[in-house]
């Protein structure tokens, strides 16, 4: 939908833009704004661009660093906490171990006490059996002539 002025110019084989001298004058004033914006406004804007840029790449490598840094001492971390558990867990083991003897060494030790006194007790139990025996063969006659008067109703020598 073309205006009307511009279908008529366009019909009439005239051409939209004229070229006369306000066309340099005008061409005049575009590089004369150009040049002044471009020291008072284009120039300072790019090097404030260029100076937030050369501030956020410095942090950038600086937290790049960083990150490498602790991945470093992160790797060397986890390393030295490796070699801590494997003696913490040969340490336990060797507890262990010491462990199980001392447990075994008691035991045994315990063993030995046990048939010891049950031994002692034994030889003891044999000795007062032996004495009661004696005794009682002593008493034997006596009690079998009580016995035999008793039953008898008369005394027996």
């Amino acid at each position: 939908m073309l205006s009307s002025v511009a279908l008529g110019v366009i019909l009439s084989g005239g051409s939209v833009i004229d070229l006369d001298a306000t066309l340099l004058v005008q061409l005049a004033i575009f590089f004369t704004a150009f040049f002044i914006l471009k020291g008072l406004v284009f120039t300072p804007v790019m090097r404030l661009f260029d100076a937030r840029l050369q501030a956020t790449a410095g942090a950038r490598e600086e937290a790049k660093r960083m990150e490498e840094e602790v991945a470093e001492k992160r790797a060397h971390f986890e390393g030295e906490l490796r070699k801590v558990r494997a003696a913490a867990g040969d340490d336990r083991e060797k507890l262990r171990v010491e462990a199980q003897k001392l447990a075994r060494e008691l035991t045994e030790k315990a063993r030995h006490e046990t048939v010891a006194t049950q031994k002692a007790a034994k030889d003891q139990l044999d000795r007062d059996t032996a004495a009661v025996r004696e005794r009682l063969l002593k008493d034997v006659p006596a009690l079998a002539r009580e016995i035999s008067s008793k039953l008898l109703g008369r005394s027996v020598l």
